[in-house]
């Protein structure tokens, strides 16, 4: 008979805060209920949002129903076998295979309780070398759910029983074009960069009010307002530093935080990368959220949203810039 793959799960820590901790203790956990649950119907998800409901009497039936489901996701569906990720702060993954069903323990390691065993393999998963489709669903704001294009994960870990198959033909965007197209950027003048972003952020529903002082200034180079899918409106400032070597650090996320205006989000896009203490500045939940986009990021919208912004060029005469950022379709996954 032949052997089944292990199904494959993303369960975030905190967004990474507690991935160390889930590495150096070996288990993963889950929050929302704190109590032992010894007795209760775990299977029965109706079960569960009474549960749930007794906690968070405020919360949305849209919100119970999505973290209830999450829950019993954790419980019923990662199975002793299967694969977990939890991804880092920084673009790392951990992964490990799942050892235990579920148990409670309550400690001050994390403020997750319900737990299960894990076996972390030594070597972490650079999320840079998945492929797009893949780095965009492990983006996911869920705190546990399936990976359905497991394959690729299984493949780089050596643990497929399909057809054996080249990781390199797998990617749909290997390492070489990610920096091919990023040192392309790099080519343009201050100027013409500046206007790349410009359009990139308007394709992603960014309406500038205001650009102010020229990139490179270390200040503020765009203000305006970001529409959420029609749902929302968020006032955003945009900080960019252009250049690739060297890593932006907590000094200027702390900087930039305290130029923002009250009200504001921001938003640091840089083609370098950003290090753990700049993400942990960044995601400071007592402090104005600042979204980074480093230079995989920026490459990455800017291949998602790559004719959009070239029709964008073209419609405002911007032919020389356009013509700049034109590439082969065999480089881009488009």
């Amino acid at each position: 008979m032949k052997e089944m793959n292990p199904s494959v799960f993303v369960l975030r820590a905190d967004f990474g805060r507690y991935t160390d901790t889930f590495e150096k203790e070996g288990y993963i956990g889950i929050g929302w209920f704190t109590e032992d649950p010894i007795g209760w119907d775990l299977i029965n998800k109706d079960f569960l949002k009474v549960k749930y409901r007794e906690l968070f009497p405020n919360d949305p039936n849209m919100r119970i129903n999505q973290n209830v489901g999450q829950i019993h996701r954790f419980v019923n569906e990662l199975k002793v076998g299967d694969l977990v990720i939890s991804p880092f702060m920084d673009a790392s993954l951990l992964v490990g295979r799942i050892e235990s069903e579920l148990f409670f323990k309550s400690d001050s390691t994390s403020p997750y309780p319900w737990r299960k065993k894990v076996k972390w393999f030594k070597e972490r998963i650079d999320r840079h070398t998945l492929s797009v489709p893949l780095q965009n669903t492990l983006r996911s704001s869920l705190t546990c759910f399936r990976v359905n294009a497991s394959h690729e994960i299984l493949v780089l870990l050596g643990l497929s029983n399909g057809q054996k198959m080249n990781v390199a033909d797998k990617l749909l965007l290997p390492e070489s074009n990610f920096e091919l197209i990023r040192k392309k950027f790099l080519e343009l003048e201050a100027t013409e960069f500046e206007y790349l972003v410009s359009y990139l952020l308007r394709t992603l529903g960014f309406d500038p009010t205001q650009e102010i002082g020229k990139v490179g200034d270390g200040g503020i180079d765009f203000e305006g307002i970001l529409d959420v899918s029609g749902i929302a409106s968020i006032n955003l400032q945009v900080q960019v530093k252009r250049y690739d070597k060297g890593v932006i650090g907590e000094k200027e996320i702390r900087g930039f935080r305290g130029a923002l205006k009250k009200d504001f989000q921001g938003c640091f896009i840089t083609l370098s990368t950003f290090n753990k203490k700049a993400i942990e500045s960044a995601g400071d939940k007592e402090r104005e959220q600042i979204q980074l986009i480093d230079g995989y990021r920026f490459t990455e919208i800017f291949i998602e949203q790559y004719e959009k912004i070239i029709d964008a060029m073209y419609n405002d005469d911007m032919d020389d810039l356009a013509g700049k950022l034109k590439f082969k379709k065999s480089l881009l996954p488009i």
